[in-house]
């Protein structure tokens, strides 16, 4: 939990992302498990996508703030060592950094959900339904 908290104000923002992904996550898996209908349980995969982008922007906004915050702090000290400024621009980019995890995280989950249905529904990737030929006596 303290790399979410070292990300600064959007830290527990994306922690609570990344909780509801695996959760819709897992409410998929269940779904699926479960045999629900094939339209109730594929309606339940977009918010995974959703969720994994809404991970990314609060990290692009987590780190546009940071890099703002840091030029105002630099401006207001003059002159700074090299050291500092990385040290700043690490903390900076970490938002960013876990935003695009969460996407990750989301984005191969929806894929192996998607198949995952697809194959038990006997739909190949690309969308068209498998022939299946019955063996006559």
């Amino acid at each position: 939990m303290s790399f979410f908290r070292s990300a600064g104000i959007v830290g527990i923002p994306l922690a609570l992302v990344m909780i509801l992904v695996l959760i819709q996550v897992a409410r998929a898996v269940s779904a699926r498990v479960r045999r629900g209908p094939d339209g109730a349980v594929a309606s339940q995969f977009g918010p995974i996508l959703v969720l994994g982008v809404v991970g990314a922007c609060l990290g692009v906004f987590g780190t546009l703030a940071g890099i703002r915050v840091s030029a105002g702090a630099i401006t207001v000290a003059g002159e700074v060592s090299a050291a500092l400024v990385w040290s700043m621009i690490r903390v900076a980019l970490t938002p960013a950094i876990m935003g695009f995890f969460i996407l990750g995280v989301a984005s191969v989950a929806w894929l192996v959900l998607h198949y995952w249905s697809g194959r038990s529904a006997g739909v190949e990737p690309g969308g068209s339904t498998w022939q299946i030929e019955e063996e006559t006596a």
